[in-house]
């Protein structure tokens, strides 16, 4: 009740609740003691997973604390809202932010674990997907997690073409696959409403740390990506 309502031309698609709860405490199991870092998260598994473990009512995973960065200042408004009223305000913060821009200095490097559920790529051969995993990438340490949260279905070939560039890409960052869930969730989708994703958890070690060098999207990038396409021809229009 409290996360606003989805914008469809933002490809704000919120998944159905049963399964929000299902990844709030999957993502609360592997992440106990861990900083989270959410690339986004109009699903509001952020805002769950930490209210939940504060009332003790997710066993086995209690996180430190959970950033979210977010471009939607309504999003970013009701998290910080939710965290005052409930006194959250030192376990859970947002932020605004777009992909398109650097990650900002004080996240690079600084958290246990990324968490996104991206555009998932439909029409950009997974580039949105990937522009997001990468910032998650940029603000986690050398041995971290990673949540990704992406299209997989049978029927939908391009969902198996963007796991497949997924996994390419987590995999040449020095992540494994430690876990995987298929076909975990459901959305509120009226022309797909058959259409699921998957939970894909990764896994890194020994990995070096590397000085900040993140960097704005070039032209070419902004052109695949079509969230950020979109999200600049909403603002000429309007």
């Amino acid at each position: 009740m409290n996360r606003p309502r989805p914008l469809r031309i933002f490809d704000q698609i919120y998944m159905k609740l049963p399964d929000m709860l299902l990844q709030a405490e999957l993502t609360a199991r592997w992440c106990d003691g861990k900083s989270v870092l959410f690339i986004g998260d109009g699903d509001a598994i952020a805002l769950s997973m930490m209210h939940l473990a504060s009332q003790d009512l997710i066993k086995g995973g209690k996180p430190s604390h959970a950033t979210v960065l977010d471009f939607d200042e309504r999003i970013v408004n009701s998290i910080n809202h939710f965290a005052r009223t409930y006194r959250l305000t030192d376990r859970i913060h947002a932020e605004l932010y777009n992909v398109a821009d650097p990650l900002p200095y004080e996240h690079w490097g600084r958290h246990d674990a990324f968490y996104t559920n991206p555009p998932w790529g439909a029409s950009n051969q997974g580039e949105s997907v990937c522009v997001f995993v990468e910032r998650g990438i940029e603000g986690v340490k050398p041995a971290a997690l990673g949540f990704i949260i992406i299209g997989d279905h049978p029927a939908f070939a391009w969902t198996h073409q963007v796991l497949h560039t997924t996994q390419s890409l987590t995999h040449g960052k020095g992540f494994i696959v430690a876990e995987m869930l298929h076909e975990f969730h459901r959305y509120h989708l009226d022309d797909s409403p058959e259409l699921t994703s998957c939970c894909v958890v990764v896994k890194r070690r020994d990995a070096t740390p590397c000085p900040y060098e993140s960097k704005a999207l070039d032209e070419e990038r902004l052109v695949k990506f079509y969230a950020v396409v979109s999200l600049k021809t909403y603002i000429i229009e309007a």
